[in-house]
């Protein structure tokens, strides 16, 4: 067990954090060598880790260690932060070092400064040369004065003092905390008040009181009017618009698309000329701007391949080509150059499969070889530019297209062609590293299928629409896994989508967004949003630019919901299509108007 205390400048302004604890094991204070891991995290509880690891071999006195965190500065945003402490014996020489047993989460406390001692004893000598400029000393006369020792200060007799200080000082540290604690409670309560107060607003029995105003996302809500109440008016529904800029990509299906947090990469896929191709473009929302992908050295042009987003690189592996690939490329926008990804121990050549960037690697599983549909892949790591196998007792069945999305401790794999309606969760490490796969509870009833909408919520998968792995027929259907109690729940079938497969989707954080694909008919115009937190459909607009397509890709910049490509009645698409995706709410009033 471990007890520790962290604190930093206000912005991380580069300077380092430090992490002072006490470590104990069987309950005695450890003495000797041990392995530290310090993860800087989002949430008290679960939640993500920010950055890489910073990893220390300390010597441990008497329990005491001390660690000096120089966690880069944009990690810190404003919001809270927390150190996550990992730590084992440090192996002896040749050996392998065990793994990581995790002791605690300490919050970060944004103070400019802070000095503590074991005990009052202790404190013999402080360089006067180590403490800012703005730190005051005391004078014999109990006055603050900066310039009264020259050398070391605790010389003057008055620890006591200084200790009643030190205590003082760390007593309003904690009340501090406490506050902010409270505040923290507090503000997640009128959170879900809130929560509350808008479903209520939407599903509760209208009030009668005459000159009332109700709102709802219904402008026919049969509630509000079977209460006497008239519609008086609708906000502006949010409609589709182009995208601007040159340098647009050409239109291309089967293409891979991943969002930087500011730019839409898209790259590859099928061209209008029936070939692949290996170009592509970034967009830019805030500016509405494309800017070509740079051509130089690019990887092989193909089809059905994956990409993932690093923090710094957009990662391409596998795909189809004039045969199935098993090479990657690795693009910075930052240099705008490609380099390429080892192919030692790289999984066998494969396309239509699935990956996900855990944080530090990328996971590759499940696909089609020319040996039929696959069950193994990979794990690669850009730092070292080498693959490891991903472990293969209790891996899901074979298949492709299926979902395989990170979950921030695992990865998840649903579905596919090929496949039953099953699943599994691929445990990983704290780096990243998979471990071990486990089983997933299998929702009865509901059909095996591929190239569906799926999203995760930072909880649970969603899952809708697709094609029947078995029958071929196309679905319009949904269902959510909550992972932390691995129970299933049916979407509402009121109100949702027309079948279809091949259909674009998007999480916004509180609806999931579904729109295009394809039936037997053709493709698809329209589509619908699935909120969460009232489990009901509403439809989304279809009026030009809107293009019906399927197989295109898209993204949820934070704000609006982005689309380009797929196939479509007159042929590959080449336009982008965006579209802020809030709702129209509807006024209603009883009594006159």
């Amino acid at each position: 067990m471990a007890h520790g205390w962290a604190q930093g400048t206000s912005e991380a302004g580069g300077q380092a954090i430090s992490y002072q604890g006490k470590l104990a094991r069987s309950g005695q204070p450890a003495n000797g060598s041990y392995d530290f891991q310090f993860w800087l995290m989002d949430a008290a509880t679960g939640g993500q880790a920010l950055g890489a690891a910073i990893t220390n071999t300390l010597m441990v006195k008497q329990g005491v260690f001390t660690a000096s965190l120089a966690f880069a500065p944009d990690l810190f945003s404003g919001a809270s932060r927390w150190i996550e402490v990992r730590v084992r014996p440090t192996p002896s020489g040749g050996t392998t070092g065990g793994d990581y047993v995790v002791l605690e989460r300490q919050k970060v406390q944004f103070t400019p400064y802070a000095y503590r001692a074991v005990t009052a004893s202790t404190v013999t000598t402080v360089p006067v040369q180590s403490l800012p400029a703005s730190v005051p000393l005391k004078n014999s006369e109990g006055k603050l004065d900066s310039g009264l020792i020259g050398g070391d200060i605790a010389r003057t007799g008055d620890v006591a003092s200084l200790a009643q200080t030190v205590q003082q000082a760390q007593a309003l540290i904690q009340s501090q905390a406490t506050t902010l604690a409270q505040l923290q409670t507090q503000v997640a309560t009128l959170t879900q008040e809130n929560a509350a107060l808008r479903q209520s607003v939407e599903s509760a029995a209208a009030p009668t009181r005459s000159g009332w105003m109700v709102a709802s996302l219904d402008p026919m809500d049969p509630t509000l009017m079977g209460a006497g109440f008239k519609l008086a008016f609708s906000t502006a529904e949010q409609l589709w618009r182009a995208g601007g800029g040159s340098a647009v990509p050409s239109g291309r299906t089967a293409a891979s698309a991943v969002w930087t947090g500011e730019e839409w990469l898209i790259w590859g896929g099928l061209g209008s000329a029936g070939a692949p191709l290996n170009s592509g473009s970034g967009y830019r929302p805030g500016t509405d701007s494309w800017a070509d992908i740079n051509a130089s050295d690019p990887p092989q042009a193909r089809r059905d391949h994956t990409a993932v987003w690093t923090g710094e690189e957009m990662i391409v592996w596998g795909g189809f080509g004039s045969s199935a690939l098993n090479t990657g490329g690795r693009y910075s926008r930052k240099n705008l150059s490609w380099r390429g990804v080892s192919m030692v121990n790289a999984p066998a050549a494969r396309s239509v499969h699935g990956a996900a960037w855990t944080g530090r690697r990328m996971v590759v599983f499940g696909g089609w070889s020319p040996t039929g549909f696959r069950n193994d892949g990979g794990a690669y790591d850009p730092a070292t530019d080498t693959w490891s196998a991903l472990p293969t007792a209790g891996a899901p069945s074979a298949r492709a297209e299926a979902t395989v999305i990170w979950t921030g401790s695992g990865v998840l794999v649903w579905g596919g062609a090929g496949a039953t309606a099953t699943g599994a969760f691929l445990r990983c490490d704290a780096n990243g590293i998979p471990v071990a796969w486990e089983a997933l509870p299998v929702l009865e009833g509901f059909a095996p299928r591929y190239q569906h909408v799926a999203a995760w919520d930072g909880r649970r998968l969603m899952l809708w629409g697709g094609r029947n792995a078995a029958t071929g027929a196309y679905l319009g259907d949904g269902a959510v896994l909550d992972m932390d109690t691995r129970t299933w729940t049916r979407m509402s079938a009121t109100g949702a989508p027309s079948a279809r497969w091949g259909a674009m989707g998007a999480w916004t954080g509180d609806e999931l967004l579904v729109f295009g694909g394809g039936d037997a008919v053709g493709p698809i115009l329209g589509g619908g949003a699935w909120r969460m937190s009232s489990g009901t459909w509403r439809a989304l607009p279809s009026g030009a630019p809107a293009i019906a397509r399927y197989r295109g890709v898209a993204a949820w910049t934070g704000s609006e919901l982005l689309a380009f490509g797929g196939d479509s009645n007159s042929g590959r698409v080449g336009q982008l299509q965006r579209l802020t995706a809030s709702p129209a709410w509807h006024f209603f009033r009883k009594g006159p108007n």
